[in-house]
């Protein structure tokens, strides 16, 4: 479990959406461009849970304001990853 106790979830999405990478058939939906944060921000009004967006892999629960479990963001993406990218907006 990583620890995201204090940050704004939106920067935390923002991060994790900016760093993951196309999957499978994601492929086909990539899109190259970051992620806006008032685009995290309506993400977040609408979901808590996500497994691609726009083709990245995320597979991602931000339901709790305290920490989320990065296992399967970091079986795609590398492991060590999120806390890495989580430890950079701290």
């Amino acid at each position: 479990m990583i620890n995201i106790e204090g940050l704004d979830k939106a920067k935390v999405l923002k991060v994790l959406y900016d760093n993951s990478k196309p999957f499978g058939m994601g492929i086909l939906h990539y899109n190259a461009e970051p992620m806006t944060i008032e685009l995290a921000r309506k993400m977040l009004e609408e979901a808590d849970s996500f497994d691609y967006i726009k083709g990245r892999v995320m597979k991602i629960n931000l339901k709790s304001d305290i920490e989320f479990e990065e296992w399967l963001y970091d079986r795609d993406n590398g492991i060590g990853k999120a806390k890495k990218l989580i430890d950079s907006i701290r």
